[in-house]
């Protein structure tokens, strides 16, 4: 397990005191799942929550892609920082003297056939404390004007948010601060939800949503959303 698309992204109350997140897009081949699966969960979130409770990050997760082909990631790590010095810390990722268990022992890279990680920071985040979620739509973009993008999201759909949620659990917007090519989102937006149903509902439209005025988005990005994917949770080391 690395230091990790999350989402993200991502469940309510996440980025409470978050600055920072990782996201570790990983391809696991069928046959590998439900040993990679038994390797992160059992061992890989007992290392992740010994960091949390040491004041080392603030939670990490795995999560499952719903949907898509054989060729792309299927599996993603989120891990939740106060500080970039946290997140770039490798270090803390130390089953030996955490465990008692040699990390060749519970590694998991083999079981995967491709992985990418992705540094982003939390620019705005809200949750309905009322409720939990258990899937999330990641929104992808590569917006002409990030600046602007994050800041109509702050000041218009934020608010918007506040007041209604839309069938949402919780809601977020992020920059992406490495890797940052042509071809790749520079943003991401999520919104959770307490069900994959859920997040197929209001795919389709059939949640009411908070309307703003005045918004630029159109003019911000005109593309829309470079790519648009449902994650389900598989497991939190802080639920």
């Amino acid at each position: 397990m690395k230091n990790f698309i999350t989402i993200l992204f991502l469940t309510a109350g996440l980025f409470l005191n978050a600055q920072y997140y990782s996201i570790t897009f990983v391809n696991v081949p069928q046959e590998n799942v439900a040993e990679f699966e038994r390797l992160e969960t059992t061992y890989w979130s007992k290392v992740a929550k010994h960091n949390i409770e040491n004041g080392k990050q603030i939670n990490w997760g795995l999560v499952n892609r719903v949907g898509g082909g054989t060729d792309t990631w299927n599996y993603a790590f989120i891990n939740v920082y106060e500080t970039a010095e946290q997140m770039t810390d490798g270090s803390v990722w130390d089953p030996k003297s955490i465990l008692g268990i040699d990390p060749q022992d519970i590694s998991t890279n083999h079981l995967y056939a491709g992985a990418g990680l992705t540094h982003w920071s939390v620019k705005s985040a809200i949750n309905d404390p009322r409720n939990n979620g258990t899937a999330s739509v990641w929104n992808f973009g590569r917006p002409a004007n990030v600046a602007a993008f994050i800041d109509e999201n702050q000041k218009l759909w934020g608010p918007a948010f506040e007041k209604n949620m839309g069938g949402r659990v919780s809601w977020g917007v992020g920059q992406k601060l490495n890797n940052i090519e042509d071809q790749y989102s520079t943003v991401m937006t999520w919104d959770s939800f307490k069900s994959v149903a859920d997040a197929i509902k209001f795919m389709n439209g059939e949640f009411d949503q908070p309307q703003v005025r005045n918004s630029k988005m159109t003019e911000i990005m005109p593309d829309g959303f470079t790519a648009r994917v449902i994650v389900t949770d598989v497991m939190w080391a802080v639920d």
